[in-house]
């Protein structure tokens, strides 16, 4: 064992703790029910009365709740064998059954019964919190860095919150920085494989496939470049394809995904922030972070910053709905506030060659 893996193991275990800790507060406040987690909503009359029917009483947040009631839906049937008794529950079923991984592993691959994967939403978004803190540590020092950079996963606002509505962003990210690091170790079919895992779990990882492609790409690997984007996209659609065989195509109109013109998004949410000062500094916060992210990517051309470039653009495609709230344009962005840490580092004492970094330096 190394000592750059035993460092890592360690902020690994010290993110586990954080997240336990977290994990913990909030079942305390909440008669330690875990249903807390699953964030059924008041409004939500369908996914209630599934969860009621399976589980009984069950903890309701305001209005409609967040995404962790529908990720309960899927993980009682993961692999949509029986779509009119629990993806029809779903609002956008083929939108949300695209992300399938961490359904998959929360109820074992549809062994738990709903008692089980109530808590087993819990354990892996835990789990992933500590894999993930321990890789993006063995991912700094790999550049070169601290492994207690690793913290930056832990402690990321938007992965935190995810966790705590049983969202798949924690899942998903673990995935991605772990292809990263893969690359960086020229291990390429384990980083594949992660990217390929990461967009399972959330389809937007795509463009953490495609920035990876394009890193490759501009450093002379086409074959690896070309396999980076192809098979990640393949594994989305294979699942696609099956899922529209499962699912009745009525079921799933109106399949939207937040996304609208280009700063629309961002300029009506000014309205909102007006009202809500501290949604008005976390979302100014998020656009300066997308402005000197861009930047120091380009500066330093380093495979952390391109793995998640793509989220900037992304970032000003985002409807109001995303934008208006701390909460969910910092899960939105996630991935970004991670990496930005670590591209700090990058690109003020290790840049990589490049077409900018040779013309450009860092003040």
């Amino acid at each position: 064992m190394s000592p750059a893996f035993r460092q890592a193991v360690v902020v690994a275990l010290v993110g586990t703790f954080i997240a336990s800790g977290v994990t913990l507060r909030v079942l305390s406040e909440a008669d330690w029910d875990p249903t807390i987690f699953v964030a059924f909503g008041e409004d939500a009359t369908a996914t209630n009365e599934y969860a009621e029917q399976r589980l009984g009483e069950v903890w309701l947040r305001t209005v409609q709740g967040h995404d962790g009631k529908f990720f309960f839906v899927q993980a009682n049937d993961p692999w949509v064998l029986e779509p009119e008794e629990n993806a029809a529950i779903l609002d956008l079923p083929l939108y949300r059954s695209q992300r399938m991984l961490y359904p998959v592993l929360a109820g074992v691959g549809g062994i738990l019964a709903a008692g089980g994967v109530v808590w087993g939403l819990l354990i892996v978004n835990v789990l992933a919190i500590g894999f993930g803190t321990g890789a993006v540590a063995r991912l700094a020092t790999e550049m070169g860095g601290s492994a207690w950079l690793g913290l930056s996963f832990v402690l990321n606002l938007g992965l935190i919150s995810e966790m705590t509505i049983d969202g798949a962003g924690v899942v998903s990210s673990l995935f991605a920085f772990l292809a990263v690091l893969m690359v960086l170790r020229e291990r390429m079919v384990p980083a594949y494989i992660c990217l390929s895992l990461a967009v399972l779990s959330r389809e937007v990882m795509l463009v953490a496939a495609a920035g990876v492609a394009f890193w490759l790409w501009r450093n002379n690997r086409r074959k690896e470049a070309a396999m980076a984007a192809a098979l990640p996209a393949s594994a989305a659609i294979l699942w696609a394809v099956y899922l529209r065989l499962r699912i009745d195509l009525e079921t799933g109109v109106d399949q939207v995904q937040g996304i609208g013109f280009p700063f629309e998004g961002l300029v009506q949410a000014f309205e909102h922030w007006s009202n809500a000062p501290f949604d008005l500094a976390v979302g100014v916060t998020m656009v300066v972070l997308m402005v000197l992210y861009t930047r120091r990517t380009l500066v330093s051309t380093h495979l952390v910053g391109w793995a998640f470039l793509g989220f900037v653009p992304l970032g000003v495609l985002f409807t109001h709905h995303v934008w208006n709230t701390w909460f969910d344009i910092s899960r939105a962005i996630a991935p970004v506030i991670t990496a930005y840490v670590l591209l700090l580092h990058v690109s003020t004492r290790n840049p990589e060659p490049g077409f900018l970094a040779k013309r450009t330096s860092v003040r």
